[in-house]
């Protein structure tokens, strides 16, 4: 029971006292009590009207609290609801860091992955490149050594009999920074031969060079044949757009290994006549145009090797391009092929005696029945 109710059942509890002596004394016929009754009525009413005013506002109240208890609802209600969502929020927030985070991780692996494989490819890369430089470093090498070896096997062979010098035992005169790799005696001059040792990427620019720096070296030297020759590997030749050169007054041709013993056969013919001037018009005619045979057979021959070559590379490109079932058997195949070896002994007794080169020839083409007659 609130207040407000105490109050009003006290006062209508003492209105009823009050009416109660009024009604007595009204029976006794009391002037002052009629009075004070009037009165009293009039206060009654009031009552009555503060009372009525009262419950009104009691029920104006009561409406207001249960609509303020409905909001209160609808708010906890509201509030339940934006927890739940906050939540669910927080949780989906939660579960977008954790995503954001896995995302993180995995593109940072990935990075790794590809650094990593960048730093193989390029390991490989420079692996490769080395190798390939320290093949190309042993074949130059061994091939200024297989030059000299050759020149002097050549120069010892009675067709030849040259006197030769190599880089380490140099004629006087020869010193500083003119050290050829290989001299011979010829008419009293010295022919010049070089094995040309080359880690350029571009052998035509590399010999361009060493052209120009011997021409310089060689120029107002007494004793120096005007012909020099340079010494590249065979498969060399084909990487060289030019290989003669005039500088300075010196003829230089750039030659294979195969070329050397046709040329010191020239020399060895020219050799043999004394002077130019005492040369019979038709032998001079006929050294001229052995020499010329010389020259158009090492060109044609360094043309036909760089065509063949060209055309190998062609071939084995389009070995390639076919079917990748077949060009893996070939490739299986092919890596238990035993290499082919020259023998070194066939070799020199070819390069020394052509004549055996032409009876071989002769056998595939002409060959004789094995049958009795």
């Amino acid at each position: 029971m609130t207040l407000t109710n105490i109050l009003l059942t006290a006062s209508l509890v003492g209105i009823a006292i009050v009416l109660w002596k009024v009604f007595r004394a009204r029976g006794e016929g009391d002037p002052l009590l009629q009075a004070e009754l009037d009165r009293r009525k009039e206060e009654i009413g009031e009552w009555k009207n503060k009372i009525d005013e009262i419950k009104s506002e009691n029920n104006e109240l009561r409406g207001k609290g249960k609509q303020l208890s409905a909001d209160y609802m609808k708010i906890q209600a509201t509030n339940e609801g934006l927890s739940t969502q906050v939540a669910e929020f927080k949780a989906a927030q939660k579960q977008r860091e954790k995503d954001q985070q896995q995302a993180l991780n995995q593109l940072e692996s990935a990075k790794k992955s590809l650094e990593d494989e960048k730093m193989r490819v390029r390991r490989e890369d420079e692996e490769r490149i080395q190798k390939e430089a320290e093949e190309r470093d042993r074949m130059w090498a061994e091939h200024e050594i297989s030059v000299i070896s050759l020149l002097t096997d050549l120069c010892k062979k009675p067709q030849h009999a040259f006197t030769s010098y190599d880089n380490n035992n140099l004629p006087e005169g020869f010193h500083g920074n003119l050290k050829p790799d290989f001299l011979i005696e010829f008419l009293e001059q010295y022919i010049i031969f070089d094995a040309k040792i080359s880690k350029a990427t571009n052998l035509q620019v590399y010999i361009d060079d060493q052209v120009k720096k011997t021409a310089a070296k060689v120029k107002g030297k007494e004793g120096i044949y005007p012909r020099i020759f340079l010494v590249v590997p065979t498969n060399a030749i084909s990487e060289l757009k030019k290989t003669y050169f005039y500088e300075d007054g010196f003829h230089f041709y750039v030659v294979s290994p195969e070329a050397l013993a046709p040329i010191l056969a020239s020399f060895k013919h020219i050799q043999s006549y004394e002077t130019v001037e005492g040369w019979d018009p038709q032998e001079r005619e006929a050294i001229v145009d052995l020499i010329t045979q010389f020259d158009y057979h090492i060109s044609l021959r360094n043309f036909a090797e760089y065509q063949l070559m060209q055309h190998g590379i062609d071939t084995l490109q389009k070995t390639q391009n076919t079917d990748t079932e077949l060009a893996r058997e070939v490739a299986i195949r092919k890596g238990k092929m035993r290499a082919l070896n020259f023998k070194t002994a066939d070799q020199k007794a070819f390069v020394a005696n052509p004549e055996l080169l032409r009876q071989k020839l002769l056998e595939l083409t002409e060959p004789q029945s094995k049958m009795k007659e």
